[in-house]
């Protein structure tokens, strides 16, 4: 063999280690998103959201929605598919930090945070989590699961589907319809 083509082997076995060893450390930068809640959506019962003072309870009967509390209003369905189709749908992409002291920063504290818990049928929590709505990043929240460290980045904003107010959640159900009086007199006409 000529010293070129031993040159040429050799460079390229080195290019081949550096192209595996780039790959493998590639991999420790791969993001593993896991959703917050992967229950059915038959399994939740009861869905409290607070912030500081203010709450709001949505409790369900059978297929039906209400807000707790709060007989004038009907919930809105187009909001509840939301609480399953984007908030409890939320992944979990980046580990932000493990340390108390920085709850703050992200508003992840309890005093800052927006919570929600949901419950199943016999009242049993099925999760608890604390989002926070901290810096300059529109397209993420922060977030970590009630009596744990870890604060994460969302995938997704989510922190305006924890409103506490009511008539976000609901509306004033349509008037009925007057009816007809069927022994009223036909309308003439000529």
């Amino acid at each position: 063999m000529t010293d070129t083509i031993k040159y040429s082997l050799g460079a390229l076995a080195l290019i081949l280690i550096l192209f595996l060893y780039n790959r493998n450390s590639q991999q420790s930068y791969k993001m593993d998103s896991q959703r917050i809640f992967d229950r059915p959506q038959e399994d939740v019962y009861r869905i409290k959201l607070f912030e500081n003072d203010k709450e709001i309870e949505l409790i369900r009967t059978d297929s039906i929605w209400a807000i707790s509390n709060v007989d004038s209003l009907v919930v809105k369905t187009n909001q509840i598919d939301k609480i399953f189709d984007r908030l409890l749908a939320v992944e979990k992409e980046i580990l932000i930090t493990t340390k108390e002291e920085k709850w703050e920063k992200f508003g992840v504290d309890d005093s800052l945070a927006r919570h929600i818990q949901v419950f199943d049928k016999n009242d049993n929590e099925l999760l608890h989590y604390l989002f926070g709505n901290s810096g300059q990043d529109w397209q993420h929240n922060y977030m970590r699961k009630n009596n744990t460290s870890d604060v994460y980045r969302t995938n997704d904003n989510v922190y305006f589907l924890l409103n506490t107010n009511t008539t976000y959640w609901g509306t004033k159900p349509p008037k009925p319809e007057p009816e007809e009086d069927l022994n009223a007199p036909e309308p003439v006409t000529d």
